[in-house]
């Protein structure tokens, strides 16, 4: 049994890698290598055939094109959203992107797409499956062991030197970025630096520039303020000398009126 599942999501996951290899080389116009693995094998494809397979053939076993159609859109979104997630945090990349189509979400699944998983699934149960498992069933115990043994094992390589290049790759990415960082850091730092000094110079600058504008304004003020005392006392000079010239004018005038009444 487990040998004939290994088999089966084996070949599924070739037979995805090269339907949606071609599909997105019909769709762009040239030829796309899909996967994420480097072997002609997409693994989700085989997890999401697998699991279908097993709800159709040992669990729902008397279903119809309609409900096949629709578990096969939900189960699809929700299987691709959940890859999606994981390996969007675990290697800080993704595998395909749908913010582009209509009625996407968050560009991980999109109804086009889930509609297309449901044509899918119509085409494994009803097309596929009675053709590859008869065939799976019809071979030797001893040598499906053989068979699902050996995908395993290209399986477990191609996996481990996938996940060790793209981990090697992402520590150089973020080794990178982190050199990056600390050198934009420094930089940013010297030049923040270099304009407080500019800063400083020039508040040093317009606070000498209004020292100098305050002692010339008070310069001016004391300068006014003596001319108007200079005048003040020239005026009063002038007033006091003109009040004891009248004075002395007055008196002789009394002088000369009390000496004529005095001859007369």
């Amino acid at each position: 049994m487990v040998s004939s599942f290994v088999i089966y999501f084996s070949l599924m996951s070739v037979i995805g890698y090269f339907y949606e290899s071609f599909a997105m080389t019909i769709w762009g116009g040239k030829w796309d290598n899909r996967g994420f693995l480097f072997g002609p094998a997409i693994p989700i494809y085989g997890a999401a055939s697998l699991l279908g397979t097993i709800l159709f053939e040992y669990f729902y076993t008397d279903y119809t094109p309609k409900s096949v159609f629709l578990i096969a859109v939900f189960s699809s979104a929700i299987l691709e959203y959940v890859v999606h997630y994981t390996m969007e945090q675990i290697f800080h990349a993704y595998w395909w992107d749908y913010s582009k189509a209509p009625l996407n979400i968050n560009g991980r699944i999109c109804l086009p797409a889930s509609l297309g998983f449901g044509i899918a699934g119509l085409i494994i149960v009803y097309i596929i499956n009675p053709a590859v498992l008869p065939f799976i069933a019809s071979l030797n115990a001893d040598l499906r062991d053989v068979i699902a043994l050996i995908c395993t094992i290209l399986f477990t390589a191609d996996f481990t030197v996938t996940i060790s290049i793209l981990s090697s790759f992402i520590r150089r990415v973020e080794s990178m970025e982190e050199f990056v960082n600390d050198h934009m850091d420094a930089l940013v730092g010297n030049v923040l630096d270099e304009s407080k000094g500019l800063n400083n110079r020039f508040y040093s600058a317009v606070d000498r520039v209004e020292t100098a504008r305050k002692k010339l304004i008070d310069a001016r003020i004391e300068k006014s303020i003596s001319s108007m005392n200079i005048v003040y006392h020239t005026v009063l000079s002038h007033i006091k000398g003109f009040r004891g010239k009248s004075y002395e004018r007055f008196n002789g005038i009394l002088e000369r009126i009390r000496n004529r009444i005095n001859r007369e």
